[in-house]
């Protein structure tokens, strides 16, 4: 019967330290998990420069990692010469590195997409900005800005 009482007030010493640490991790969590969620799943917005070209002619490199593009079926070179983060800082290199191996598919609506498929839009100078999705290597194309020729700059 010694033995029980021990136990019980073992127990009893115990058991408000337990449940005070249970709490501070349950509000820990809570007030943490919704940072987090947001951090994984809101893209950062991103703006490549560079030149499309078609996969089979490549006559110059670019600055930057050269990404394989895929539009709908249709496969393209994206020689890179920047690479910026819209509204944040420093993270370039670091989105790229999550673009291993350098493929993405670019989506969004018909008329920004339906150009770039084009053959006239091949060897010009092009920002293209989107939601960059580094898990499934896609790039929701919000907005594309046609520049001039890759020589004329």
């Amino acid at each position: 019967m010694g033995r029980l009482s021990l136990i019980e007030r073992a127990s009893r010493i115990l058991r408000p330290k337990v449940i005070s640490i249970l709490l501070v991790l349950t509000f820990w969590v809570c007030a943490t998990s919704p940072q987090l969620y947001a951090f994984v799943t809101i893209p950062p917005r991103v703006r490549f420069t560079g030149v499309l070209l078609p996969i089979n002619e490549q006559s110059r490199k670019g600055l930057l990692a050269d990404l394989k593009i895929i539009i709908g079926k249709e496969r393209w070179t994206f020689l890179l010469d920047k690479m910026e983060i819209v509204g944040g800082v420093g993270l370039n290199r670091v989105i790229l590195q999550r673009l291993f191996p350098p493929v993405v598919h670019f989506v969004g609506p018909d008329d920004l997409v339906r150009p770039l498929k084009s053959p006239k839009i091949a060897g010009k100078v092009l920002t293209i900005e989107g939601l960059l999705y580094t898990g499934s290597r896609t790039l929701f194309v919000t907005g594309v800005d046609e520049g001039g020729e890759a020589g004329g700059n």
